[in-house]
C-alpha cells in the first residue's frame, strides 16, 4: 500500500465529523498563509490590483475544474448568484485593504466579526430568536472589537473600518443567500466572486486610465519578479481553502465546523510575525481572543 492509500485509509477511518474538523483546520491554515501573500503584495500593489489578479488566478483555475468536471447544479436564482458576487467581492476588497494597512491578526480578526453581525442581522431581518447565549457572545465579540481599537494609538483608522465592514458585508451575504447553496455547487457560488472581483477592478483600472494615472498607462501595475509568485500563491491558496471549506461542512454540524475557523486567528498572528507586524500588544491580543471566543459561542449556541 502506498503513503498515498495508507493516509486515505486513515482519514476515511476517522468519523464523518472529525473529518470535517480536520478539513477545516487546513482551510483556516490555506486563509491565514494567503493573507500572508497578500501582505507581501501590498508592498507594491494597491488592493484593487491585488484583488483583479487573485481572481485571475482563481478564475482559471475553477473554470478549468468546471470543464473537466461539469456541475449538477439546479440553477434557477441568477439574482441571488449575482448579488453573492458582489457582495463576495466587496468583503473581500475591504478584508485586502485592511491587511494592507493593518497588522494581520488585526485584520483576520475584524473580518472574524461575520458571526456576530450575521447573529444580529438574523434575528432583525429573519426574525431568528437570538437567546441569552447568543447575545452573551455578541457583547463578548465586541468587547473584543474595542480593546483591539482603543490600546493601538497607531492603528490605521480606515484599515479598521474596512475590516468590520468586511466582517458586516459577509454577514448580509450569509443572511440574504443563505438558500443558494442548495441551488449551486461551491465552484459556481466562488466563480461568482471572481467574476465580481474582476469586474470591480477592471473598472477601477478604466476609470484611472481616463483620468490620466500614468500607472495604468504602462505596465507598471502589472506583478513583476517574486510578486507573481506571491499572486498565483493567493489565487492558488484563495481556491483551496475556499473548496476545503465548502466541503468541511458537508461532513459535520456547522455549529462545530465553523468553531474550528477560528483557529486561523492563530496562524494569522504567527504569519503577521513573520511578515513584519511583531506581536500584538497584550490588550489587543485578549481582544483578539475574546472575538475568537464570541465566535465559538455564536456557533456553539446554534446547535
Amino acid at each position: 500500500m502506498t503513503t498515498y492509500n495508507a493516509t486515505k485509509a486513515k482519514f476515511n477511518a476517522l468519523g464523518e465529523e472529525l473529518r470535517g474538523v480536520l478539513i477545516m483546520f487546513f482551510a483556516a491554515f490555506f486563509f491565514s498563509l494567503m493573507g500572508f501573500f497578500i501582505k507581501m503584495l501590498s508592498a507594491h500593489h494597491n488592493t484593487f490590483e491585488i484583488v483583479f489578479f487573485r481572481n485571475i488566478v482563481s478564475f482559471t483555475i475553477l473554470a478549468g475544474s468546471m470543464l473537466f468536471y461539469k456541475s449538477n447544479s439546479k440553477g434557477g436564482k441568477p439574482v441571488l448568484l449575482v448579488m453573492r458576487g458582489v457582495f463576495g467581492f466587496s468583503a473581500m476588497f475591504c478584508f485586502f485593504y485592511s491587511i494592507s494597512v493593518l497588522p494581520l491578526a488585526m485584520a483576520s480578526t475584524f473580518v472574524k466579526t461575520a458571526p456576530i453581525f450575521t447573529a444580529l442581522f438574523a434575528g432583525y431581518i429573519l426574525k431568528e430568536k437570538a437567546g441569552t447565549k447568543v447575545w452573551t457572545a455578541i457583547i463578548i465579540g465586541f468587547i473584543g472589537v474595542l480593546l483591539i481599537l482603543k490600546p493601538s494609538q497607531a492603528i490605521a483608522p480606515a484599515g479598521a473600518i474596512a475590516g468590520l465592514c468586511g466582517g458586516v458585508i459577509a454577514a448580509m451575504a450569509y443572511t440574504s443567500v443563505k438558500g443558494l447553496a442548495n441551488n449551486y455547487d461551491a465552484r459556481t457560488i466562488v466563480l461568482s466572486f471572481s467574476v465580481a472581483g474582476l469586474v470591480g477592478s477592471t473598472i477601477y483600472f478604466m476609470s484611472r486610465l481616463i483620468m490620466g494615472d500614468a500607472r495604468y498607462l504602462s505596465t507598471d501595475f502589472i506583478p513583476v519578479g517574486v510578486d507573481i509568485f506571491y499572486v498565483v500563491m493567493v489565487g492558488l491558496l484563495a481556491s483551496i481553502a475556499q473548496w476545503l471549506m465548502s466541503v468541511a461542512y458537508k461532513y459535520g454540524r456547522a455549529s462545530v465546523i465553523s468553531t474550528v475557523s477560528y483557529v486561523g486567528l492563530i496562524f494569522s498572528t504567527v504569519f503577521g510575525y513573520f511578515a513584519g507586524d511583531g506581536w500584538p500588544g497584550m490588550i489587543s491580543l485578549f481582544g483578539i481572543c475574546l472575538v475568537g471566543l464570541s465566535g465559538i459561542l455564536v456557533g456553539m449556541a446554534k446547535k
